[in-house]
């Protein structure tokens, strides 16, 4: 009899993630660009961030990450960097500097890590690279300061590494950029954090990066720049001074709302000065919290799957940094109101500009903790724009049942405006959007935190052999006759749905702990796993493998809370996937005799890097 699921590689993977351990210190102060090199220090341009400690050897090589310095471009030299010189401990690492190599090596390392760490807080747990182990059997990430010259930088799963590259600016470039001065990607806070991320969704999602309709990698790019564009705001000293230059928190020109600003420039000419991309897509933000209707010209640019991935991409960055805009307008507005100002009036006070700088920063954080745990909310393949909202209102919903300042509200109605619709929603309210509670009957019992063991703390599991047993508890339940159509699965033997003329062994990918501190002081601990399936389907004479399977979300007791799936048999699902990889997806597809198989390294081809 044919095994009813398998156990993926990254289960055991999990436990790789090795502990930190308690006797050393907790953070290690580091000195980076907040944005760029171009960016001035009066501005907030260079900052000492606290990064989490841990031993370093020459690289620096960490647990997590280890820094490889290939040969820099002429005028720097190449030197491995001693983050644990004693010199170094004590002057917060090197002075930022573009012309010192080892400067680079810090720069990526620290933003790394601070990427890293905010992904760690929001979902409480450690995260495992989907990259294979070293012979040492570590699982570290490689970074790549000087990896090739080009505009570009990008993150390989196959290669296990972010390599960054460099350029010449052109004779007449825009801002402060020399003329044909040497550009850097790996000195750019923006790209550094959007290529981490990459890394760090691939790690949580074994299927995000199969391109099987348009938004799957316009998701994976939106994603990457919303985690960039939110960590601007944990900077302080930038956000006050971008209130006092451009009068808001998220007005249309601010460093705040702009993507690898330098790099931008680098490629414009004096006259043209753009950003690589932009937050917002809209001239006027005060009426993005009104009920009045706005003519089509003066709105957002509508979701359109025809677009351009960075494109697509940047609709939904804009219809979530809009959802963030409105926030911060309502909760700021009693500041005005007590300084006595008007909101339309640029902020003098010094008070006042402290008060809505902070506030920014703290609502910001907040969206950046509801864009990461919404992952924990998604399905585990052929992701949807109209999917990730659903997961967004149901983790915001999960944590803030109120719900005061209205989050979940604004993000719904910043999607509307853009026409990014969950399919099989027909009411754009809360209780409609958020997804619906699996069967209550529905309970794992060998999943209960009971049976768990753990390294410490429920973070940190107990070894690979736990994590096994875990995924083997998981994989039983969910391919038992009894209960594998809650989980839209199909168990060896079971009748296919129509149209479909194989079906695969379910794959348990992973079996993870969330932890999340609520505004309210409640901790809440649930058990977020991902299965995965293949089917083959027929198109004519040609075949093509579809991807399916189950996000399942379990609590302390072991019972599903949420079985958030990717059903096969669906017609529009094989229609659209087959119009994808014949048309807007053709590049990421190849055929193979009769059947059309992904070609390697999706995100590298998708930042044009072959």
């Amino acid at each position: 009899m044919a095994k009813a699921y398998d156990i993926g590689a990254r289960v055991e993977r999990q436990a790789l993630v090795p502990s930190g351990d308690r006797s050393e210190p907790s953070l290690r102060p580091l000195r980076i660009y907040t944005f760029d090199a171009s960016l001035s220090a009066r501005l907030g341009g260079v900052a000492t961030v606290l990064v989490p400690y841990e031993k370093l050897a020459l690289g620096p090589v960490g647990n997590l990450f280890e820094v490889k310095c290939d040969p820099p471009p002429d005028p720097l030299k190449a030197k491995a960097l001693d983050l644990d010189d004693p010199h170094l401990l004590l002057s917060a690492g090197l002075t930022p500097t573009p012309a010192d190599a080892r400067f680079h090596s810090q720069m990526v390392y620290a933003v790394c890590s601070l990427t890293y760490a905010v992904f760690k807080r929001a979902l409480g747990r450690d995260i495992a690279w989907a990259t294979e182990p070293s012979a040492d059997g570590a699982n570290r990430l490689v970074l790549r300061p000087f990896g090739f010259r080009g505009r570009n930088a990008g993150y390989s799963r196959e290669a296990g590494a972010i390599t960054f590259g460099y350029f010449n600016a052109g004779a007449d470039p825009a801002g402060f950029t020399v003329q044909k001065g040497l550009i850097c990607t790996a000195l750019s806070h923006d790209i550094i954090a959007h290529e981490t991320t990459h890394a760090l969704l691939d790690g949580l999602r074994a299927s995000f990066d199969l391109p099987t309709n348009p938004d799957v990698l316009a998701f994976h790019e939106a994603f990457a720049d919303l985690v960039a564009l939110f960590l601007h705001f944990s900077y302080p000293e930038v956000v006050e001074q971008a209130i006092r230059e451009t009068g808001g928190a998220a007005a249309r020109g601010s460093v705040l709302v702009e993507l690898a600003r330098e790099f931008g420039y680098a490629r414009s000419r004096t006259r043209r000065a753009r950003s690589l991309r932009s937050g917002i897509d809209v001239e006027d933000m005060a009426a993005f919290d009104s009920d009045a209707a706005t003519p089509d010209v003066a709105g957002p640019r509508r979701y359109d799957p025809g677009l351009e991935h960075h494109a697509l991409g940047s609709v939904l960055v804009s219809a979530v940094f809009e959802a963030f805009t409105t926030i911060v307008k309502r909760k700021t507005e009693r500041f005005y109101a007590i300084a006595g100002v008007s909101p339309q009036q640029p902020p003098t006070n010094d008070a006042l500009i402290r008060a809505i700088a902070g506030e920014a920063s703290d609502v910001a954080g907040r969206f950046l903790d509801i864009c990461i745990r919404a992952i924990d909310y998604c399905p585990p393949s052929d992701m949807e724009f109209g999917e990730y909202l659903r997961a967004l209102v149901t983790a915001d919903a999960e944590m803030e049942q109120r719900d005061k300042w209205g989050f979940r509200e604004a993000l719904m109605r910043s999607f509307r405006r853009r026409h990014i619709f969950p399919h099989h929603v027909k009411f754009m309210s809360e209780d409609a959007v958020r997804w619906e509670p699996a069967d209550a009957r529905l309970r794992i019992p060998g999943l209960a935190f009971a049976r768990l063991r753990f390294r410490g703390e429920p973070g940190e599991p107990a070894s690979r052999s736990e994590l096994k047993r875990q995924a083997d508890a998981l994989g039983r339940f969910v391919t038992d006759r009894r209960h594998a159509a809650a989980f839209r699965l199909i168990p060896p033997g079971a009748p296919k749905p129509k149209g479909v003329e194989q079906a695969y062994t379910p794959i348990v990918q992973s079996v993870r702990v969330a932890r999340r501190a609520c505004p309210d002081g409640r901790i809440l601990f649930d058990l977020v796993a991902e299965i995965t399936q293949s089917c083959t389907v027929r198109l004519g004479k040609d075949l093509m493998d579809m991807n399916g399977g189950c996000t399942v979300v379990l609590d302390p007791q072991g019972r599903v809370r949420y079985a958030i799936f990717k059903r096969f048999g669906s017609e529009r699902r094989v229609e659209r996937q087959r119009a994808a990889i014949r048309g807007r997806l053709k590049a990421f597809w190849e055929k193979k005799g009769r059947r059309y198989v992904p070609r390697p390294d999706a995100l590298r081809r998708l930042h044009g890097l072959k």
